[in-house]
């Protein structure tokens, strides 16, 4: 029950908040028997951070402090409690709270694009006859969907190969004009070696991440922001937050593409 409760306020919230604030909340759900007894005081020092760190997140939140923080936590627990013997099965109830998050998440990464930007991506995908896409870990999932998507309707696109001899790379490089990059955080060490060499080699860098400040952002000459949650701790919680919505965003991507180029050109090249 507690960590719906901690998914149901990180559905709305969570990419408000950073990492020290996440284990405030966190811990705070965890001493919901002590709650109404648990000073802010005591909640400070065993997060060790200040009083008024815990204060800015009740802000945060909407709420005016710490004492109507607690209530909150108290009264959606108290509901949730309630609530678990009605017909719906806990997965069932945890599917909506995640497509809850889902649905607010992805209308935040729409609403948070800048139009011109898209329409830039959009061009540049459209005048590169050759474009490298690039992710680790699960975000190479993501890189693979983009690639093979677009391979279907006949674009010249190619997957950085982890494991390829760096030769390879550059020979790739050498024919490509548009180097597309997924990554949640911006600072994964692999992707961000790989776009550091396509930079040098003059390859435009579209960055599609969740972290604007991030060292990819720095070097991207083009960034697609997709908003998502800040609890990193929670791995499988991430996966849908950012990684779910970019598999949408990229058929979002490939609509605009397809509505930009006459259907003969489409055509002619699969």
């Amino acid at each position: 029950m507690k960590r719906l409760l901690l998914n149901k306020i990180l559905a709305t919230i969570g990419d408000t908040i950073n990492d020290t604030e996440y284990m405030v909340l966190l811990d705070l759900i965890e001493h919901m028997d002590q709650l109404q007894t648990y000073s802010i005081r005591e909640a400070a020092k065993n997060n060790y951070v200040s009083t008024s760190s815990i204060s800015r997140l009740s802000v945060k939140m909407g709420l005016s402090g710490y004492s109507e923080l607690k209530f909150f936590l108290k009264q959606q627990y108290d509901y949730l409690e309630d609530n678990q013997n009605d017909t719906d099965s806990s997965i069932n109830k945890m599917a909506s709270v995640l497509l809850n998050s889902f649905q607010q998440n992805y209308k935040n990464t729409i609403t948070q694009l800048n139009e011109e930007d898209l329409e830039h991506f959009i061009q540049l995908l459209s005048h590169s006859s050759y474009i490298g896409v690039c992710g680790s870990g699960i975000s190479e999932i993501v890189a693979t969907y983009f690639t093979q998507r677009f391979q279907i309707i006949g674009k010249d696109t190619w997957l950085v190969n982890v494991s390829a001899p760096g030769g390879i790379y550059m020979n790739q490089l050498a024919k490509s004009q548009l180097m597309v990059v997924f990554s949640r955080s911006g600072e994964s060490s692999y992707t961000l070696s790989k776009a550091q060499i396509a930079k040098r080699e003059g390859i435009k860098i579209a960055a599609i991440t969740s972290s604007r400040n991030s060292t990819l952002a720095e070097m991207a000459d083009l960034i697609l922001p997709i908003y998502g949650s800040g609890e990193p701790l929670d791995v499988s919680y991430n996966i849908t937050s950012y990684n779910s919505i970019a598999v949408l965003f990229i058929d979002l991507l490939l609509q605009l593409y397809m509505d930009s180029v006459p259907s003969d050109s489409l055509e002619e090249k699969k």
